[in-house]
């Protein structure tokens, strides 16, 4: 959706000191700039673009890496699925049907057992049960000044009760690989991910994620 970006250049992240590997960050892609000091709408490509890489490397396929520009040339998006450019302001948004749709369609094209499904209306224990049953999910924050932001939650820690999230946030391209993961207390990212405005409802999005999953 649109990123008019109300997150601020990030801080320096504490070392992630957790089972899960910091080397998450290697996948990080930066959704770049419409313009200076103008964030793209292109979280949603690049989020995508990161979920399938992070796949590929899963099922040992190290010949082959995405970049957010695969995922926008060569998918056959409808309208409704991603915005065009030529839209003022929201030119290049991506919706959640849309990653749905790239998803299947990518994993169709590369021959993998893999799907996307989009849940809306989703809570905090779907949350958990995906991650906890080691699927990947993207979640759609909805900014107070009306823009939106696709992001990866890539762990969970009950200790703190923190999510951990690979961000297409232009500003982390400047930190170190192992810093590229986001540290965000459940409180905080859930009052962008339940927030709901006027183009939310009328397209009837309300706490969005979109689950990727290896077929069984």
């Amino acid at each position: 959706m649109t990123d008019q970006t109300n997150s601020t250049t990030p801080e320096e992240q504490p070392l992630i000191e957790k089972t899960f590997p910091a080397s998450f960050g290697q996948f990080y892609m930066s959704q770049g700039f419409r313009e200076k000091g103008v964030v793209s709408n292109e979280c949603g490509p690049t989020s995508l673009a990161m979920i399938i890489n992070v796949i590929l490397n899963q099922e040992n396929i190290q010949s082959l890496s995405l970049r957010k520009e695969n995922i926008i040339h060569q998918t056959h998006f409808h309208l409704w699925d991603r915005l065009p450019k030529t839209f003022p302001a929201i030119g290049g948004a991506t919706a959640p049907w849309g990653l749905v749709t790239a998803f299947n369609q990518w994993m169709q094209k590369l021959g993998l057992p893999w799907s996307a499904e989009r849940i809306s209306c989703a809570n905090r224990a779907v949350i958990l049960e995906k991650i906890i049953s080691g699927k990947y999910v993207s979640a759609l924050k909805i900014w107070k000044n009306g823009g939106a932001h696709w992001v990866n939650v890539i762990d969970f820690s009950a200790e703190d009760d923190t999510l951990y999230t690979l961000d297409p946030n232009p500003y982390l391209v400047h930190l170190p690989q192992n810093r590229r993961i986001q540290k965000e207390s459940w409180e905080k990212f859930s009052a962008d991910w339940q927030r709901k405005n006027v183009w939310s409802i009328l397209l009837g999005i309300e706490r969005e994620i979109i689950v990727y999953a290896r077929n069984l």
